[in-house]
């Protein structure tokens, strides 16, 4: 028996392995150079976030500051409980998960940072070196559990990204762009650094997603590397339209645009509740609501399903719906 096999089963735990593994689960160079890079690009676009936000209080631009400071907590507590709500899943089907968290406390120490995407990424990374090192010593039982244990961390890590890139990074890029508008000083390069940080990672993040949950689909093909690329000059190219279209509505309309942006979450965590009810967090139905709120808030720019069904009909109505509301505004 596989040594790692052994272990899982003399701890008591079970391995809940994602539906469809590849048949080449060969952990490549390239791959644990992106979770890497996922992990220091993330500390980067907070940095240059957190940067922002500090110029703006020693230039006494207290405004700009606030909501400077509001889209980079607000989004970073929402993945703090979405993610603990992950890891009480974890513990309720007893899956062999947080390798990098196994103390308490540490976990919580990390989680009140508000980095809860870097706890699944610095996990995935962990189970794919353990991967391969499981194929070097031909331990193809291991070498599988690993994978699964990776993918499942990266497809839990990539929806953490999902909500991080659109309910701060793409917020903070409207408010950046259109305080740009607005005034080009001394401020200008900090503001164009943070704008830059965020436009880079968003198209890649919904990208990497959509890749992780193919892993877990039995009814769809895999995607490769070329896939991705071209699915993340895609996202890149949808959301960026949006983004310069809020950001120059915001710069002209600042308050009507925060109203139409309001009503908007609001109508779509409405139709969600009756339509489309997310079952993450039906257990509770104040956290259900909270997650309904957060994905009215993801849906300002894109749009994921919180349940397969009607896929294409529903995001065909989203994106209808949102296009026609811009061109409106424009005319």
């Amino acid at each position: 028996m596989p040594r790692a096999m052994r272990k899982m089963l003399q701890n008591g735990y079970s391995h809940d392995e994602p539906d469809r593994i590849p048949n080449n689960i060969t952990i490549k160079n390239l791959d644990i150079i992106m979770y890497i890079v996922a992990i220091v690009g993330h500390l980067v676009d907070l940095g240059l976030d957190i940067n922002v936000a500090v110029r703006y209080s020693l230039a006494q631009k207290m405004m700009e500051f606030g909501w400077t400071l509001t889209f980079i907590l607000l989004p970073a507590f929402v993945n703090t409980a979405v993610s603990i709500r992950m890891y009480a899943q974890d513990k309720q089907q007893d899956s062999v998960t947080n390798e990098f968290t196994k103390r308490h406390w540490l976990r919580i120490f990390i989680l009140v940072l508000q980095l809860a995407p870097i706890l699944r990424f610095t996990d995935a990374l962990i189970y794919a070196i353990k991967s391969r090192r499981a194929e070097r010593k031909h331990d193809t039982s291991s070498q599988r559990m690993y994978y699964g244990l990776m993918l499942k961390e990266d497809s839990d890590a990539a929806l953490l990204r999902v909500f991080e890139c659109f309910l701060e990074a793409a917020p903070q890029q409207v408010l950046q762009t259109s305080l740009l508008f607005r005034a080009y000083d001394q401020l200008a390069l900090h503001q164009i650094l943070s704008i830059c940080s965020s436009v880079v990672g968003m198209g890649w993040c919904l990208a990497a997603y959509q890749r992780a949950v193919r892993f877990a689909q039995q009814d769809k093909n895999n995607m490769n590397w070329c896939g991705t690329i071209l699915q993340t000059l895609w996202h890149f190219l949808v959301t960026l339209s949006r983004v310069l279209s809020l950001s120059i509505i915001a710069y002209l309309y600042p308050y009507c645009t925060l109203l139409a942006c309001g009503c908007h979450v609001l109508a779509m965590s409405a139709w969600l509740q009756i339509c489309d009810r997310p079952p993450f967090c039906a257990h509770n139905k104040m956290a259900e609501l909270a997650f309904s709120l957060a994905l009215g808030g993801v849906y300002l720019f894109t749009y994921i399903l919180p349940i397969e069904v009607f896929a294409k009909r529903d995001e065909v109505v989203i994106n209808f719906k949102n296009d026609e509301n811009i061109m409106e505004i424009n005319s």
